[in-house]
């Protein structure tokens, strides 16, 4: 099973990886991305590297692990992802002249957030490994904020806010690795980029 988060950007290009490592590296890890990772490119699995300065779990600490996500990027249009939801006039509406209700992508001020966006970045991880969440929660909320994108979860059907998804992604993660045992966890020792 895998989970996903979807992030709306009006637009993504290089200039963004320094400012995403050094965000994702506030958080109590050290973590590269693979040397020949672009925006301009980028389909399928994105390769990290990350060492833990803290964590409850000791087999964390002092060693380098290979982590990533599935990663692809897409073209938005706004305009015709209304035009996909919107209902079809039946003939008596035709008939009648009568005005179909505007529709909603998700909500009001969503849809004006939406509206300037032009790409889409979708985030996929499972299980495979015990930080895959990490890098995924963290990784889409932080280029949210970065990008002043919109983060969806089409799991929970929730729109985050930017002022505190960050804060709402770290928790998520401390939560789930708390709870971890240690006979639990998934790790992949880094050894050399793939």
């Amino acid at each position: 099973m895998s989970l996903d988060m979807y992030v709306y950007v009006e637009n993504i290009d290089d200039s963004f990886i320094p400012l995403w490592i050094t965000k994702l590296n506030q958080f109590d890890m050290k973590c590269e991305i693979h040397p020949d990772f672009s925006f301009n490119n980028q389909s399928g699995f994105l390769p990290f590297k990350i060492k833990f300065h803290d964590s409850k779990h000791q087999d964390m600490l002092n060693e380098e692990f290979r982590t990533g996500f599935e990663f692809d990027i897409d073209d938005f249009d706004f305009d015709s992802e209304i035009e996909k939801i919107k209902p079809k006039q039946n003939f008596f509406e035709k008939i009648l002249n009568r005005k179909l209700s505007k529709v909603c992508f998700a909500s009001p001020e969503i849809d004006q957030k939406l509206k300037r966006c032009k790409k889409v970045l979708y985030f996929r991880w499972g299980s495979s490994d015990s930080f895959e969440l990490r890098m995924a929660l963290l990784g889409s909320a932080t280029l949210s904020v970065l990008t002043n994108g919109v983060c969806y979860d089409p799991q929970g059907d929730i729109w985050y806010d930017n002022s505190t998804i960050i804060e709402e992604a770290l928790n998520g993660v401390l939560e789930y690795e708390t709870a971890l045992q240690p006979d639990k966890l998934v790790l992949y020792k880094f050894e050399e980029w793939l």
